[in-house]
């Protein structure tokens, strides 16, 4: 299935929903939005990727290269997950290395705790 990315800016926080697949064929894609959300430098983002049905080693590197530079800057990258991915996180060994999510709504808590501290 093909990816589709929706992005939505906010005041507090960006929201980015990722549907389908996130393989090679869609990185370029991908890698345009991150570069977007760079550029403006939201405190933090929440990406929702519960609805991803397939996440390969080149779209976990670019979710790895977006959660380098959140860290990097004293942001937050918060991912909600699904099986899928939490199974890929975790054979990857990659699962301690990202804030993860069961519900958005738990990932806005997680994201208002950062903006009270």
């Amino acid at each position: 299935m093909a990816l589709t990315i929706q992005l939505e800016p906010g005041d507090e926080f960006w929201m980015l929903a990722l549907i389908g697949d996130l393989d090679y064929s869609e990185c370029a894609s991908f890698r345009m939005t991150i570069d977007r959300i760079l550029r403006h430098s939201p405190r933090s983002t929440i990406a929702d990727l519960s609805h991803l049905d397939y996440l390969d080693s080149s779209g976990l590197g670019l979710l790895l290269s977006l959660s380098k530079e959140y860290g990097a800057h004293g942001g937050r990258l918060v991912l909600v997950t699904n099986e899928t991915v939490d199974n890929i996180l975790d054979l990857t060994r990659l699962s301690g290395i990202f804030s993860t999510a069961e519900s958005v709504d738990q990932a806005r808590t997680m994201v208002a705790d950062l903006s009270s501290a």
